[in-house]
């Protein structure tokens, strides 16, 4: 297959499907690639059985829809967000081909060249990627010195208490995906360790509000990427962002690295929210 588009868009997944919402309402030809098999698989696969979101519901926005269910404070879990992307694409006629993997970008007379794993081509103007920051894991140095014995995995690839061998569990990171693992663990009778470090904490509310709700009314949530003191801030640890924009309650990602028994898990966050 092949064709030609004014805008490419290179991922499926939030950011990918809102810049699509935008071309679709300005009727811009464009076309999704995703090499899932559904819209942002991400939060299937790379999310544990009992993971939910640390943002409230109120706060799920994607361009042309706001959350519209009975638990506006509730943290809406991974079924319901995998749900909520499929309905999105459906609702709103995004064009979105599954299954397809980009594996180049080049130059091209028209603008840009893209190829995909199957062989496919496809030219356009304008190429979006889509892809996100953290699709692939960041393992600490201290991974490699654990003895073999020990099983690593990351937080991405952890399900569930019982899908772990027997023994203590060592989680290594505690941000949102550590402690929430953590926490699971611990109330399936684990005997957990859990390694913190200077991860910067905010009270889950304050004077009667969530605090993104503050985030919300402060129009910090609203702070975009070209409001950075430096584009390159986007790309740095979390708490340098953090300093930058002077936001010690926005959300933040660890690399929480588990280890029980004889298993250890490891793999970065990607921050749900």
């Amino acid at each position: 297959m092949s064709g030609h588009f004014d805008t490419l868009i290179v991922g499926g997944g939030q950011g990918g499907l809102s810049t699509s919402y935008y071309l679709t309402r300005q009727k811009r030809s464009h076309l999704v690639l995703e090499r899932g098999d559904i819209p942002a698989p991400v939060w299937r696969d790379d999310r544990w059985d009992s993971f939910t979101l640390v943002t409230p519901n109120w706060d799920f926005r994607l361009p042309g829809a706001s959350y519209a269910g009975d638990d506006p404070d509730g943290f809406m879990p991974r079924e319901e967000i995998v749900r909520t992307f499929a309905d999105y694409v459906q609702r709103h006629r995004l064009p979105v081909k599954y299954d397809t993997e980009v594996t180049e970008v080049c130059a091209d007379p028209v603008g840009f060249r893209v190829s995909t794993r199957d062989g496919d081509c496809y030219t356009a103007r304008n190429v979006v990627v889509a892809t996100g920051l953290f699709q692939f894991p960041r393992r600490h140095a201290m991974a490699a010195r654990l003895v073999p014995s020990i099983r690593q995995i990351h937080s991405g690839a952890y399900r569930n208490p019982a899908a772990l061998e027997p023994g203590a569990v060592l989680v290594v990171g505690s941000s949102q995906s550590g402690c929430q693992i953590a926490d699971e663990l611990n109330r399936a009778g684990r005997t957990v360790y859990l390694c913190v470090g200077r991860h910067d904490r905010a009270p889950r509310r304050y004077r009667g509000k969530d605090i993104f709700e503050w985030m919300r009314l402060s129009g910090l949530a609203d702070q975009t990427a070209d409001s950075l003191p430096s584009p390159k801030l986007r790309f740095t640890p979390t708490r340098s962002w953090l300093a930058a924009t002077k936001a010690a309650a926005s959300t933040c990602t660890g690399w929480p690295v588990m280890a029980c028994g004889c298993s250890a898990h490891c793999r970065t966050s990607t921050g749900p929210a």
